[in-house]
Formats: structure tokens, C-alpha cells, sequence
């Protein structure tokens, strides 16, 4: 039997006394989670989950620490493992685990502290707080209701600090919404409004891309139809048209603005799949068509083309890298070989660990400490 650790207020099991909690103490104060400044100062003190294992690395070629050993039993397990792990800018690493969202403080990554049941989530618009998102089967929570086939769920989403306070505001959004982020105008969610494909090919739901009142019952702005969303973070939505087969399909939605462009060119090769945006909304790093990684500039409108990066194939960017953003620094970890590289998105400079980590199962950035 496999021992896992207690997830609600507890701490990981420990090594000695875990001095390598120390080195957590001096990150410069340049690299803080969220900030959009043009710091050329490379992260430190990066936690990172090498699959089972919670290590933390004072420096880019530093002997990661093991601060979360594997737990007896789960050798071959990854009793630590995060869904959707992500820093707010208040510090705390925020995720999914074993069907709850728990918070997590860079400074004692052996402790997680549960804040309530949930399924997804995402942080709030200012990257303090966090909205918890639970679901309730469509065939109890919409009967009566005539609806396209592919929804099968009504969410709710609760919001909540990451002291462990219980949540305060709980909203029940309509049939056929489901929540994706939170911006400074309202609630963005995707808005099912009907059915493609048949018997088969599978059903695939046609949504548009839609903004919610404060209540979270009703629309305010429909953003795209036919559309989804790739990433979003503060005033910034990077979507994609379903219905797009060629050319440029990505675009990049101002909620101030309230106005969509196409995303910045990269010489006639076009992003695809899912990537990763930054807590500012600035920079976008993601998967080219032609199987090459390229950081965007959605303020400077530029093109960086990663040349040294690659995947086996173009997609999502978690099917090869696990990723995290320190400021204008993006950290990946290639998860074939365990080579970890650090781009500064401000002025493309490119850096590699001498060593690959000894990733398995899976690794993940969490993040850095902070001051």
C-alpha cells in the first residue's frame, strides 16, 4: 500500500531536518511571480516536482535539494503531483490535487494547505485570490432543460483566499457555461450553443467565447463565436476560431479594449495549440506550426523564434515541456531529457542547465520563492 501524504494543513514527510529549506530565503527581488518589468536577473530557488520527488534548486546548475522525499510505497508513484500547477502573484503555488485545490507556499513546499473540492481552476484578476470550479452532472442539475448533447455538466465556481478561509461567494453559472478565467470586466466563460460532428466522428460542442455579469447568470459581451479559449491572464484572452483550417487562426482579445487582433507574425508560421501565457498577459509561448517554439510579444507585436527549444512534434507545449513564468523568465523542463532551459522573453537570451534533471513520471515547475 502506497503511503501518501496528508494533503489538509500537513506537511510532506521530511528528510533530517530539511536544511535545504534555507536556501528559499534569498530570491532576487527582480524575479517575483507576475511581474512584467524587463529583468534580466535569471530566477532562483525554483521548485520543481522531478516526479515524485519535491526538489528545490538554489540556481540554474545547483544540486536540486530534496525538500518532499518520496513517500514509502510510492517509488513508482507521484504522491505530490499537481493538476494545472500555477504561482499567483501574491507567491502562494496554487493546483489540483486528489480532487481539491491547495495552496502551497514556496518557502515550505513540504506543506499544502486544502481550500475546498474542485475539479479546475483559475486565479483571480489580480492574482491574489482563486476561483475553485466543482461540477454537477447536466442529467440532475439541468433537468428540463433542452440542451446540445455535449453539455454534460453545470459548474459552479467558488472563490477563496489562500489562507484555507472558507469561501465567501459561490456561484452557480447556467447550463451550458463553462468558466475559464477571471478578468477586471467579469467572469470569462465558454457558452455552448450547439453540436458538430455526429456518429462516428464524436460530438464536438461549438461554444462562443463570452463575458458574465457579477451574479454569473447572464452574458454581458460575446467575445468570438465559434471559438475557444487557449490562455488568459488579466485583460488579455488568447483564443483560437474552431472552424479555422489555414493561415493565422490565434488571437489576442484587449477586455479594456474590448477589441480582438491576430496574434504577432512569425513569418507565415502560425501558433497552434495550447501555450503559455504570462501572469502579466504580455508574453505568449507556444508550439509553431512547423514544430518550432517561439515566444510572442502581444505588446511589442514581435515574434521570437526559439531556435535551440524544440518538440518532436507541434501541440500543446505541456506535451513536451513542463513550464512556468518568473517575470519576463521562462522556465522549461524538457520532459525527455530533463534539460532545463530559462529564456528571458525580454531580450531572447537563452540559458541551459549543465546537466539534465532526473525527471520520471512527469516533472513540474511550481514555481519560485519570493521575498
Amino acid at each position: 500500500m502506497i503511503r501518501k501524504p496528508n494533503f489538509t494543513t500537513a506537511r510532506f514527510p521530511r528528510r533530517g531536518a530539511l536544511v535545504g529549506l534555507s536556501v528559499l530565503a534569498t530570491l532576487a527581488a527582480a524575479c517575483g511571480p507576475g511581474e512584467d518589468g524587463d529583468s534580466k536577473s535569471p530566477p532562483h530557488d525554483v521548485v520543481i516536482n522531478l516526479g515524485g520527488e519535491v526538489s528545490v534548486l538554489k540556481d540554474l546548475n545547483a544540486r536540486p535539494r530534496v525538500v518532499g522525499p518520496r513517500p514509502v510505497g510510492a517509488e513508482n508513484a507521484d504522491a505530490y503531483r499537481l493538476t494545472t500547477p500555477r504561482q499567483l502573484s501574491s507567491g502562494e503555488i496554487v493546483g489540483i490535487r486528489d480532487g481539491g485545490v491547495v495552496a502551497i507556499e514556496p518557502r515550505e513546499p513540504d506543506r499544502a494547505v486544502l481550500l475546498g473540492p474542485a475539479g479546475a481552476w483559475f486565479p483571480s484578476s489580480d492574482g491574489k485570490r482563486l476561483w475553485a470550479v466543482t461540477e454537477e452532472p447536466a442529467h440532475t442539475a439541468c433537468t428540463g432543460q433542452e440542451l446540445p448533447q455535449s453539455v454534460s455538466t453545470r459548474f459552479t465556481v467558488s472563490e477563496y483566499e489562500t489562507s484555507g478561509r472558507p469561501s465567501r461567494i459561490t456561484l452557480p453559472l447556467p447550463c451550458g457555461l463553462r468558466p475559464i478565467a477571471e478578468t477586471p470586466r467579469g467572469l470569462l466563460a465558454e457558452r455552448t450553443t450547439g453540436d458538430s460532428g455526429g456518429a462516428g466522428t464524436g460530438v464536438r460542442a461549438v461554444t462562443d467565447i463570452v463575458l458574465l455579469n457579477a451574479r454569473a447568470d447572464a452574458t454581458t459581451e460575446t467575445i468570438a463565436k465559434d471559438a475557444s479559449v487557449v490562455a488568459a491572464s488579466g485583460k488579455v484572452v488568447v483564443w483560437r476560431g474552431d472552424a479555422c483550417r489555414k493561415g493565422s487562426c490565434t488571437h489576442v482579445y484587449d477586455v479594456e479594449k474590448r477589441k480582438s487582433t491576430r496574434t504577432p507574425s512569425c513569418e507565415g508560421n502560425d501558433p497552434v495549440g495550447v501555450g503559455s501565457l504570462d501572469p502579466s498577459g504580455r508574453w505568449y509561448a507556444g508550439d509553431l506550426r512547423t514544430s518550432g517554439l517561439a515566444i510572442l510579444d502581444l505588446d511589442q507585436g514581435t515574434c521570437r523564434v526559439l531556435e535551440n527549444v524544440s518538440a518532436p512534434d507541434a501541440g500543446d507545449l505541456e506535451q513536451t515541456f513542463a513550464a512556468a513564468w518568473s517575470g519576463p523568465s521562462l522556465m522549461l523542463l524538457d520532459q525527455r531529457s530533463g534539460t532545463l532551459t530559462v529564456v528571458n522573453a525580454a531580450d531572447g537570451k537563452l540559458e541551459e542547465r549543465a546537466e539534465p534533471l532526473p525527471v520520471v513520471n512527469q516533472a513540474q515547475i511550481w514555481g519560485t520563492a519570493t521575498n
